[in-house]
């Protein structure tokens, strides 16, 4: 059967030739046809894509189809000869070396990192080879692809480059442009072109596989790029080098390439329904990994959806070809679902993956065995997430074991799939705090992720970083920090691991802050518990503070995934503070609180312990912080605490029942602090009243905004400040509102602290609003007041300077040149602001250009 878009006529000869008729069809046109045999297979697919002829009865266009049983056993002998060739390449290469060389370990390492890339290519690398028409292929083709045959690597890479292949597909595109232009349409000019075309990709295409083979990736790169931006008539190009980006962790690019790879094969769908699925899901799973990496979750569950019907629908007809894909998308889908927390829906999707690889278990084992590895491994992480640690450790053996299995019958194809169930195995023993186990699934993990992170550091740093990470965290737990009995060999082991991971997370997220900041907050995470458990409060606070920011920001585009590690965070940096800021706490644990309880009601996760938590602090921060001015006041607050502990005693008692020997601790602890409250109300009851000595409301209100001020004055970190600074502003706006505070000028300048702070933070359009708020407020101003709100316009100026708002922001700069604000010019306080926030890595182009304009 063939057929093609707007061809409306079919006519077939018994000598196997078929005449379409289109209906508007003009030479020059470009078509895609559609052509079905069955057990036939077609072995170049590239001709499928037409470019209609003036005389088609004298050019006829030839398509050459294979049995499909003839062409199997071709691909598997090719892919048999390639995995030949590479071994033998990697054994001359590691031969050659001097085994007593310092670097012997290190170069052996990049040679097996080498060919464990070259491996994953070679399946592709075979069906290309099996496509090769010899007969339609220059002699310098045949020369080269005989001396593959043999294994002649290096002789087959410079025949090839005697082509020139680059240079030549230029001009033969400038060629080709000048006909169309000139109205040059003849049959034989046209076609000298394209067939000159033909080579020349067909030829760079052979370089790219064969630099791939020799280990050579700046090569492949550059001439993947080459024919993405110079060969656009073959839609294929910009999906391989979309596809080479995304496996080198270069999102930003890969995610351009892909969504114009996506386009084109949309396009081409539309106008050919028959035609490009295959394509067209390949670029869908490819776009959908890359936008699950940059956290845009929508879009990338879109993608995946997409790929997966149009894989479903393939694998109908040819399941051993595309179950495959169809089992990939089902498992980006569910790793999609556990981090939204949507863990029936991620289930489904494994399931389903588990049943669809077994349609394939007797026609393609190998195929099976992996694919049913990695559903294992997922479903394993799913169950870690689940906190059923019994079946989350049965499926990570089981994938392990086929795994294992799998490498040792072709050595070192699995080592990275194997270090990443390691990993996952490690983060599970430490969870169960099976430290032994977790220390010596990490090490392997590590061991293998690190061989292959010298020659790939791009690749392998970001999986480096997760295994640093968690061994800081098991070395950690052992070192027992804080105590007489702290384990200084484990400490600097934690800390060391630390150290090293926050090293690499720190790169990673400069280099892509949208894929990376959250890898770099989990370590600053464990960064904060290692020197809370060593009791260095300050350090952990910074460490803290840096993982709540990271959060927040990205607890906007995925509330699903990280709202609750918000919480979780906020509950952390929180309990530092009742000692030192009580109203931070206070902040904080409420926020956490707030969060654990909507995801309660909401989402229907247990998260008793964590709301028992909050509580607990709340209620104890509360208790050491109470402010009173009689005693009935100090009576009142300490029968509040009372019964707030009284509350939690009755909670943690029924968590102790539920999971018996968890809380026995909590609930002695709790009780022993109702006892010591008790005594505390008793002695209260004692004391003469009249010790204490009463305040009116305002000198109230005043004691409450001072304690503020102090509390901010002694913050250590910004963030801190800015939380503060809110809760000051918000505090002296309502009690300006009740008539309870009327110094309005100390308001605005509290919404300029703020709007400082605000900027530090990096909220700049709420920064600008706090300082409009401060220039023009919402009360009625004083005479004093503009000329002494007059220096808030700095913070406005440079607001509106990082929301690129430059003409604003200029006019606003303008206006105050030449003046000053308390003895001091005004260009001095803008220069002494623009360095304040380059030193805190806060900076825009047009710094420069207002800093010119200032001191011209």
């Amino acid at each position: 059967m063939v057929k093609s878009g707007f061809a409306n006529q079919t006519a077939t000869t018994d000598n196997g030739s078929f005449t379409l008729t289109f209906q508007n069809g003009k030479p020059g046109y470009n078509t895609v046809l559609v052509l079905e045999k069955e057990q036939w297979v077609i072995t170049e697919k590239n001709r499928l894509e037409v470019n209609l002829p003036l005389d088609p009865f004298n050019h006829p266009h030839t398509i050459i189809m294979c049995r499909a049983d003839v062409w199997a056993k071709q691909n598997q002998d090719n892919f048999k000869l390639l995995n030949k060739i590479l071994r033998e390449a990697l054994q001359k290469k590691k031969a050659e070396l001097n085994k007593q060389s310092k670097d012997f370990q290190k170069i052996t390492d990049s040679l097996d990192d080498q060919f464990v890339r070259s491996k994953r290519n070679l399946y592709e690398l075979a069906e290309t080879l099996s496509r090769v028409n010899l007969d339609q292929v220059s002699e310098t083709e045949k020369a080269a692809y005989a001396y593959f045959a043999q294994g002649k690597i290096e002789e087959s890479i410079l025949l090839r480059e005697t082509l020139q292949s680059e240079k030549n597909l230029l001009l033969a595109n400038e060629r080709l442009k000048q006909l169309n232009k000139n109205g040059q349409d003849q049959d034989s000019a046209s076609r000298l072109i394209y067939n000159t075309i033909d080579l020349h990709r067909r030829n760079l295409k052979e370089e790219i596989n064969l630099s791939k083979l020799r280990f050579d990736w700046k090569t492949a790169e550059r001439k993947l790029k080459f024919l993405a931006e110079n060969d656009s008539s073959d839609y294929e190009n910009e999906l391989h080098y979309g596809e080479f980006l995304q496996g080198q962790n270069d999102f930003d690019k890969a995610h351009v390439i892909l969504k114009k790879a996506l386009t084109t094969y949309t396009r081409l769908k539309q106008a050919n329904p028959g035609a490009f699925s295959s394509n067209l899901a390949r670029a869908q799973y490819d776009l959908g990994l890359v936008l699950k990496s940059k956290y845009q979750y929508k879009a990338s569950e879109e993608a995946l959806k997409e790929a997966y019907n149009l894989y479903k629908q393939l694998s109908n007809s040819n399941p051993v070809s595309y179950s495959k894909g169809a089992c990939e998308a089902l498992i980006g889908l569910s790793q999609l679902y556990v981090d939204k927390h949507l863990y029936k829906e991620a289930e489904s999707e494994l399931r389903q993956a588990l049943a669809t690889y077994k349609s394939v278990e007797q026609t393609s084992p190998k195929l099976y065995e992996a694919g049913v590895a990695e559903v294992q491994n997922n479903l394993g992480v799913f169950y870690l997430k689940r906190e059923n640690y019994k079946s989350a450790e049965t499926t990570f053996k089981q994938a392990l074991e086929l795994r294992k299995n799998l490498n040792e019958t072709d050595p070192l194809s699995n080592e990275i799939e194997i270090a990443e169930i390691e990993n996952n195995l490690g983060q599970l023993y430490l969870n169960q705090k099976k430290y032994d186990g977790a220390k010596v699934a990490l090490e392997n993990a590590l061991a293998v992720y690190r061989k292959f992170q010298q020659t790939s550091p791009t690749v392998f740093d970001p999986y480096v970083a997760s295994v640093l990470t968690n061994l800081g965290g098991l070395y950690t737990a052992r070192s027992d920090l804080g105590t007489y009995a702290v384990e200084k060999h484990d400490s600097t082991a934690a800390r060391n691991y630390l150290g090293k991971a926050m090293e690499i997370a720190k790169s990673l997220a400069t280099r892509a802050p949208g894929v990376y900041e959250p890898v770099l907050a989990e370590t600053y995470n464990q960064m904060g518990v290692f020197f809370r458990e060593a009791n260095d409060r300050d350090s952990a606070e910074a460490f803290f503070t840096e993982t709540l920011l990271i959060f927040e920001k990205f607890s906007k585009l995925v509330p699903e995934m990280f709202e609750l590690p918000l919480a979780g965070v906020q509950h952390r940096l929180g309990q530092l503070y009742p000692t030192r800021n009580s109203a931070s706490a206070r902040l904080l644990f409420n926020s956490a609180l707030a969060i654990y309880q909507r995801w309660s009601l909401t989402n229907k996760e247990n998260l008793e312990e964590e709301i028992a938590s909050c509580r607990y602090d709340i209620a104890a921060n509360d208790y050491h912080s109470r402010v009173f001015y009689s005693k009935q006041e100090n009576e009142n607050s300490i029968r509040k605490s009372l019964s707030q502990f009284q509350e939690l005693l009755e909670t943690y008692n029924s968590l102790e029942a539920k999971n018996p020997g968890k809380y026995i601790e909590d609930v002695k602890s709790l009780r022993n602090f109702i006892g010591s409250i008790n005594n505390e109300l008793k002695r209260t009851q004692a004391i003469d009243p009249s010790i204490y000595r009463s305040k009116t409301d305002k000198e109230r209100v005043e004691d409450e905004l001072n304690g503020l001020v102090a509390d901010i004055e002694s913050a250590n970190t910004t963030y801190n400040k800015l939380i503060l600074h809110q809760l000051l502003v918000q505090k002296k706006r309502d009690y300006i509102k009740s008539g309870k505070f009327s110094d309005i000028l100390s308001y605005g300048h509290d919404l300029n602290g703020l709007s400082w702070y605000l900027l530090l933070n990096r909220r700049y359009a709420e920064a600008e609003q706090a300082a409009r708020e401060a220039l023009t407020p919402w009360f009625t101003k004083t005479g004093l007041y503009d000329k002494e709100m007059e220096y808030v316009n700095a913070n406005l100026a440079v607001a509106l300077l990082l929301q690129n708002k430059f003409e604003e922001a200029k006019k606003v700069y303008l206006s105050l040149k030449g003046k000053s604000y308390d003895d001091r010019s005004y260009v001095s306080m803008f220069l002494d602001d623009f360095a304040q926030l380059e030193k805190a890595d806060i900076t825009h182009p047009d710094f420069n250009k207002i800093k010119g304009l200032l001191v011209d």
